[in-house]
C-alpha cells in the first residue's frame, strides 16, 4: 500500500484479479486456490538476522532436496535485501500437508519464513517480476544468472504432481497429517457440472460398506440414505458415480428406503423411481455437505478458543517475567561470565532465553549442534555449557534426548539475593484470572489486546537485544583461536558487544563486563588493531567503528568457520538418522536379509509412507560385517558434494 508520508508499505489491503498489465507498485500472489489448497509452495528465505551467506547456504541445501525429490522449481532473488524465493508449482495440495512440510523444512533452514506456508487464507508472496517496496524487482535466476520471463513462466505453468510433494515430505521427515485435519480445513464449494452438483476438489475413495450393511431403525430409512449420500458427497463424488454404486447394491439392508416406498403404499420402487429419488436427495446432500459445521465452529469451540487465548496470555506474561529475571541476574553477576567458560555459558543461556520468547514457553527442546550453530561455538563446548547451566540452576533438564529428539530444558526464574522486587519485575508477574480474561471493551475492563500490549512490547525489546548481541558474539571473527583456527576469541566479543551500545570509558566497560581494566585495555587494543574500535575525543572514551566484522574475519582468515561447522553438523545428523534407520531395519522381523545391489546410474526410489529404512540405502559394512561409520560418512560427503556441484 502506498501513502504520501511513508511511501510503499509492507501491507496488502486490497485484492484484485490481475489482468494483462501488472500493477505499478508492489503486489503479491495468493498461494492457494478458492478451496484453500496450495497451488504454489514458496520457500521464502529471508536474510534477516542470519545474513546473505546463510540464505545462499539454505538455497543450496533446499535445492539438493528438491532435486532428490524430482521437483521442478524456480529461484527468484526477492529484491535489494538479499532474500530469495523458491517457487514450486504443484497440483492442489491440502494446507495441512504444506504446513507440515514447512515446519519440517524450518528445522533445516534457519532463514526460512514459514508464515506464507502456514496461513492458507492470507499467505502470499511477490511473484517473479513484482517490484520491491525498497526498489528493485523479484528477479528469476538460474545459477544466480537472470533468466527471461518466458523461461520463468514455463517453469511455473507446469505443476509438480502430488507424489513429488510426498517424496519431499519423506526427505524432510515431515510429520504425518491426520486426514481428519485435512477435511476440517477444507473449504467446500459447490460446482455445477454437466453431471450435476458436486463439491469442488479431487475425488477420493469412500468406503460406505458399513452403512450399506446396517439396517436402519423403523421409519429411519430416509435418514440413513441421506447419511450415505452425505458421506459420498464429502468424498467429492458426483451423482452418476454415487448412483452407479448404490443402484448396484440396492438389495443391501441400508438401502431399504431406496428399494421400497414405505408407509401405507409400501411397494417396490421401479428403476426410474430409484434414479429420480437419488437425483432429488443428492442435491440436498451436496448442499448439506458444503454447509456442515466443522470442528471448532460450534459454540463450544469458541469457548475453547477463548480459553486458549487466556492461557496464551498468561503463558506470555510468565515467559517475559522469567526472561526478565534471567537478564537481570546476568547483569548483576558480571564476573560470573569472565571465566574461561563464562562467555560460552552466557551465549547458551541467552539463546535459550531467545527461544523461550519465540516459542512463548519456558520449556525448550534444543541439542548441542543447533545451539553451536546459532551461537558460534563448537558442539562439545555447547554441550558442556548446557551441563554447567543445569548445575548452576539456570536451566533444568526436564527430559533427556532420545533418538533424534533433542533434550528438553526449562528456563528457571532467578531471584537476586538481598534485592527487593523491582518495579519492572513486579509489572511482569503472571496476571490473575480476572486480568487474563480481559472481558469486554468497557473502560473498567479493557479488551485483552490492550492488556497484552505492554507485555508484547517488552517481549519484542528482549528479543531485539538478545539477537543483536548474538549477531556480534557468534560471528566468525570471534572464534576461539587455536593452532589451525584463527580468531579473536570469545572474551573480546563480550567487550565489543557492550561497546556497540555507545561510547564508554575503560572503567565503565570494566564495571559492566566484569573484566579488569588491564584486560579491557588489551581487548580494545586488539579491536583497534583490526579497525573495529577507536578512541573518541568528543565525548572521551572508546566507540565501535563502522568497519565490517566480515571484512575483518576475511583478513584474519577466520571467515567461513560457521559454514564449515554447519555442513559438518548436517552430515552428523544425516549419518545418525541413517544409522537409526539401519537399526530399525535390523530389529524388524520377517525382513528379507538379502538386498540387491544397485545398478550403476540407478536412482533411489522413495516410497511415501514406507518405514524410514525402506527409503535409505544399505548402511556400509566392513569385512567382518560390522557397521562401518567412517565409510558411511564418506558416502554422505560425496553425495553432498555431488548435490552442490549439480546446483552450481
Amino acid at each position: 500500500m502506498y501513502t504520501a508520508s511513508t511511501g510503499w508499505e509492507h501491507s496488502y489491503r486490497r485484492t484484485a484479479r490481475l489482468g494483462a498489465t501488472p500493477p505499478a507498485g508492489p503486489f503479491a500472489w495468493y498461494l492457494t486456490n478458492q478451496r484453500r489448497e496450495f497451488v504454489f509452495v514458496v520457500f521464502d528465505l529471508d536474510p534477516g538476522r542470519h545474513g546473505r551467506e546463510a540464505v545462499e547456504r539454505d538455497v543450496d541445501e533446499l535445492a539438493g532436496l528438491l532435486y532428490e525429490a524430482d521437483l521442478r522449481y524456480l529461484v527468484c532473488e526477492s529484491g535489494p535485501g538479499g532474500g530469495v524465493h523458491i517457487w514450486v508449482p504443484v497440483e492442489p495440495v491440502a494446507a495441512a500437508v504444506v504446513r507440515a512440510i514447512a515446519r519440517a523444512a524450518k528445522r533445516l533452514l534457519p532463514t526460512l519464513d514459514i508464515s506464507p506456508l502456514t496461513n492458507a487464507a492470507t499467505g502470499c508472496v511477490r511473484p517473479p517480476g513484482a517490484p520491491h517496496r525498497h526498489g528493485g524487482y523479484s528477479t528469476p535466476v538460474d545459477q544466480w544468472t537472470p533468466i527471461t520471463p518466458e523461461a520463468a513462466a514455463r517453469v511455473l505453468s507446469v505443476p509438480n504432481d502430488a507424489e513429488a510433494i510426498e517424496r519431499l515430505a519423506v526427505l524432510l521427515d515431515a510429520a504425518e497429517v491426520d486426514p481428519r485435519e485435512v477435511e476440517a480445513e477444507a473449504v467446500r464449494t459447490i460446482e455445477k457440472t454437466p453431471r450435476g452438483l458436486r463439491l469442488a476438489g479431487r475425488r477420493r475413495p469412500c468406503d460406505v460398506a458399513d452403512l450399506l450393511a446396517e439396517a436402519p431403525a423403523a421409519a429411519r430409512g430416509h435418514a440413513h440414505l441421506r447419511k450415505i449420500l452425505v458421506r459420498l458427497a464429502l468424498a467429492r463424488w458426483s451423482l452418476p458415480e454415487a448412483a452407479l454404486l448404490l443402484l448396484a447394491n440396492v438389495d443391501m439392508p441400508g438401502l431399504i428406503h431406496l428399494a421400497r416406498q414405505g408407509g401405507g403404499r409400501s411397494r417396490t420402487r421401479s428403476p426410474g423411481e430409484q434414479a429420480a429419488l437419488l437425483a432429488r436427495q443428492w442435491d440436498r446432500a451436496v448442499e448439506y455437505a458444503a454447509a456442515v459445521r466443522r470442528p471448532g465452529a460450534t459454540g463450544a469451540g469458541d469457548e475453547r478458543q477463548a480459553e486458549d487465548e487466556q492461557a496464551w496470555a498468561a503463558r506470555l506474561a510468565e515467559v517475559v517475567a522469567v526472561v526478565g529475571t534471567v537478564r537481570e541476574a546476568i547483569a548483576a553477576e558480571p564476573r560470573r561470565w569472565t571465566t574461561q567458560a563464562g562467555p560460552s555459558d552466557r551465549r547458551a543461556l541467552e539463546y535459550v532465553s531467545e527461544l523461550a520468547l519465540d516459542a512463548v514457553s519456558t520449556e525448550i527442546e534444543i541439542d548441542c549442534r543447533r545451539l553451536a550453530e546459532a551461537t558460534g561455538m563448537g558442539k562439545s563446548t555447547a554441550a558442556r555449557s548446557l551441563d554447567r547451566l543445569c548445575l548452576d540452576e539456570w536451566l533444568h533438564l526436564v527430559e533427556a534426548g532420545r533418538g533424534q529428539r533433542a533434550s528438553r530444558y526449562r528456563l528457571l526464574r532467578q531471584v537476586l539475593e538481598d534485592a527487593a522486587p523491582s518495579s519492572s519485575a513486579s509489572q511482569h508477574q503472571s496476571p490473575s484470572r480476572e486480568e487474563a480474561r480481559g472481558g469486554g471493551g468497557t473502560q473498567g475492563n479493557p479488551p485483552p489486546s490492550a492488556d497484552l500490549r505492554p507485555t508484547l512490547t517488552l517481549r519484542d525489546q528482549h528479543r531485539t537485544d538478545l539477537r543483536r548481541r548474538r549477531e556480534i558474539v557468534s560471528h566468525d571473527l570471534f572464534t576461539h583461536p587455536g593452532p589451525d583456527q584463527p580468531g579473536l576469541g570469545r572474551h573480546v566479543a563480550s567487550t565489543l558487544a557492550v561497546l556497540s551500545g555507545g561510547v564508554y570509558k575503560v572503567k565503565d566497560l570494566a564495571q559492566i563486563t566484569g573484566y579488569g581494566a588491564r584486560t579491557i585495555r588489551r581487548h580494545l587494543t586488539i579491536l583497534d588493531k583490526h579497525g573495529i574500535a577507536a578512541q573518541s575525543h568528543r565525548p572521551p572514551g572508546w566507540r565501535r567503528t563502522r568497519a565490517s566484522l566480515t571484512g575483518a574475519a576475511r583478513r584474519l582468515e577466520a571467515h567461513g568457520t560457521r559454514e564449515r561447522r554447519h555442513r559438518a553438523y548436517a552430515l552428523d545428523r544425516q549419518l545418525y538418522a541413517w544409522w537409526l534407520a539401519e537399526l530399525d531395519w535390523m530389529k524388524t522381523r520377517g525382513k528379507r536379509t538379502a538386498r540387491g545391489r544397485a545398478v550403476p546410474g540407478q536412482g533411489r526410489l522413495i516410497l511415501p509412507g514406507a518405514p524410514s529404512y525402506a527409503n535409505r540405502a544399505r548402511y556400509p559394512r566392513d569385512h567382518r560385517g560390522r557397521a562401518d561409520h567412517r565409510a558411511a560418512r564418506v558416502h554422505l560427503q560425496l553425495a553432498a558434494a555431488a548435490r552442490r556441484a549439480a546446483a552450481a
